[in-house]
């Protein structure tokens, strides 16, 4: 069930990409190209792009039965799904989700993919954006986490200090000094 809804959403969203990719370059020939008519599922969802048609699909699916859900994917749709992972790499959409979803296909299909040149290709550029996402949310969190240092330091140094009188200090020393002992008698 969660794979088929994942093959449909492949399949409607790949449709939709080679779409919007003819309405990109008839609009290079004729400025006022009209705009082509998308699926209505797209439309009545608020008219979102495809990946994130793709993405919530992946995310309605518990993580336990993802796995299963892409077991059943045939491997000719791996390669729109690549293509999506790409996209979802490029635009950092939930990058957790992309890496498991990739590592998981990598697995399943290693012989098929390494035997294919064009999944080679693909393979690579998903490399190159996921760890130029990845560096840009390292970097982020790192500036994010010097931030917050810095800001934790001001506000100890600007909070309010007790004074404490050095004999109070001594005082309280020699009270804790008198401990009841047990004596032993003979």
């Amino acid at each position: 069930m969660a794979g088929e809804r994942i093959a449909e959403a492949l399949d409607m969203g790949m449709a939709d990409l080679n779409l919007l990719k003819e309405y990109e370059e008839a609009k290079l020939v004729d400025p006022n190209a009209p705009r082509p008519q998308r699926n209505p599922v797209f439309l009545a969802l608020g008219n979102i792009s495809a990946e994130v048609h793709l993405m919530n699909v992946l995310q309605r699916i518990k993580a336990s039965a993802l796995h299963d859900a892409l077991l059943v994917l045939p491997f000719a749709s791996v390669p729109i799904l690549f293509t999506f992972l790409n996209i979802f790499a490029l635009r950092s959409m939930n990058i957790p989700l992309t890496c498991r979803i990739l590592f998981f296909m990598l697995k399943t299909h290693h012989k098929q993919i390494v035997a294919s040149r064009t999944m080679k290709a693909m393979l690579d550029s998903i490399r190159s954006n996921l760890r130029a996402t990845l560096r840009r949310q390292k970097t982020e969190m790192g500036v994010n986490l010097a931030a917050l240092k810095v800001v934790s330091m001001q506000i100890r140094e600007q909070s309010v200090k007790d004074y404490v009188d050095e004999n109070w200090e001594e005082e309280n020393e020699e009270r804790s000094a008198k401990k009841r002992t047990f004596v032993h008698v003979a």
